[in-house]
């Protein structure tokens, strides 16, 4: 019996983890030989990904409905930007940590604000704080560049000669992406990540039985503003511009919609989720520009309608019955 278990253990293990190893080594090894647009539309895939796992751990960890998160997806890419144009800043030791802080900071502060409404009006107050940043990034032309943003961001500067390629940016993405991604697990599963579905739950028990709610909820958004901030960053050393639109509501919507393609609460459905809407939105784009919009729409009330929880606990559920 023992060494039963000792055998099936492992291959158990192996069977669990076999979509992410092909997965994994999938991007390791096909970009080079697909191409730099390829190359380019995954490391997209990689950025966006990463934004709505930071979104995810707030919404659908914590079950705090936040409609301003891309503000601090362009407050990553904004002070990054900015330091690099406007002070030549340009060391990304220093520019992207800074980014990356300043982001997790007004995070903290956007919680703090928000909580001072429950439900739908905290919903409506990170809309307004988002909005509130979106008019800065407007109006504080001589900073921000208004409408036309910050542009003109040149790839990483690394400290030592090193020239980029969209193919090797595509390894720097992946790389902060991996480590990202692995963090925010173990955060998701850990007493930390329970306690956050706990309040997500029953806020009310969860007082009761003496922990301070909103801490966790301030802490939880914090750590959500860092890997935001880190995803803004990329995209802004990946186009080399950032303007007021990557900051606005509708860019939140889309995060929002991605998490929901995927499935909230699962964290790895919300890279799925960026996977299918980049995707569709490239494929589309090329074949009829103009009604992308309708049919990722339709596509959207396809996933609601027949994969209600989104792909990832659909694909999960099948697998079970699979068994």
């Amino acid at each position: 019996m023992v060494r039963k278990l000792r055998w099936t253990h492992p291959e158990r293990n192996v069977r669990r983890f076999l979509p992410l190893i092909i997965v994994g080594g999938f991007l390791f090894v096909a970009p080079p030989f697909l191409g730099t647009t390829i190359a380019s539309l995954i490391t997209k895939i990689l950025i966006f990904g990463l934004l709505a796992m930071s979104l995810d751990l707030v919404f659908g960890y914590a079950g705090l409905w936040s409609f301003g998160h891309a503000a601090l997806f362009g407050v990553g890419a904004y002070t990054t930007a900015i330091m690099i144009k406007r002070f030549s800043i340009d060391l990304f030791w220093l520019s992207a940590p800074t980014g990356v802080l300043t982001a997790g900071i007004f995070a903290a502060g956007f919680c703090a604000m928000a909580l001072r409404g429950k439900g739908f009006y905290f919903l409506l107050i990170t809309f307004a704080l988002g909005q509130l940043i979106y008019a800065t990034t407007v109006k504080w032309a001589s900073m921000t560049g208004g409408i036309d943003g910050v542009f003109g961001v040149p790839y990483p500067n690394l400290g030592f000669h090193f020239s980029f390629s969209p193919i090797s940016y595509y390894y720097l993405a992946l790389s902060v992406f991996v480590v990202s991604a692995f963090v925010l697990h173990r955060i998701v599963n850990s007493a930390f990540g329970v306690i956050l579905q706990g309040i997500r739950e029953n806020e009310t028990r969860m007082e009761c039985l003496g922990y301070n709610t909103w801490l966790y909820k301030i802490v939880a958004f914090a750590i959500s503003g860092l890997f935001a901030g880190a995803a803004g960053i990329l995209y802004v050393y990946y186009n080399g511009i950032v303007t007021p639109e990557n900051v606005g509501f509708l860019a939140s919507g889309v995060a929002i919609l991605m998490i929901i393609i995927g499935g909230t609460g699962t964290l790895w459905g919300a890279v799925i989720g960026s996977a299918v809407f980049i995707l569709l939105q490239y494929g589309i784009s090329l074949v009829t520009p103009e009604r992308w919009p309708l049919i990722l729409g339709i596509c959207f009330i396809a996933v609601v309608m027949f994969m209600r929880g989104g792909i990832l606990p659909r694909l999960s559920r099948i697998r079970l019955r699979a068994k």
